[in-house]
């Protein structure tokens, strides 16, 4: 599904104003962050590639921003996906 630009797909969604939608959108995101960290792990300590496209696509800036969002469960879902998949100093 990366292949196929999903992921310009979704960080476009971070900005719907349905929440639900952004719900689906984040579990989707941190699924493939999942992916990639396992195949990152499998390949010895690599990069998770879609982790850096993300970054580079702007997704990670949104995600942070929704941790304000009013919808408790869209904030307790990129809560979840920058917990997971960043270190703490990237966050501050």
């Amino acid at each position: 599904m990366v292949e196929f630009h999903v992921l310009d797909c979704f960080v476009s969604l971070l900005d719907a104003e349905d929440a639900k939608t952004v719900e689906v959108v984040l579990e989707g995101l941190n699924n493939i962050l999942n992916w990639g960290a396992v195949l990152a792990n499998q390949n010895r300590g690599s990069d998770n590639m879609f982790l850096i496209e993300l970054e580079n696509k702007g997704g990670v800036k949104k995600i942070e921003d929704l941790q304000t969002h009013p919808n408790n469960e869209v904030y307790l879902k990129a809560l979840r996906i920058l917990e997971n998949h960043f270190e703490l100093e990237s966050l501050l």
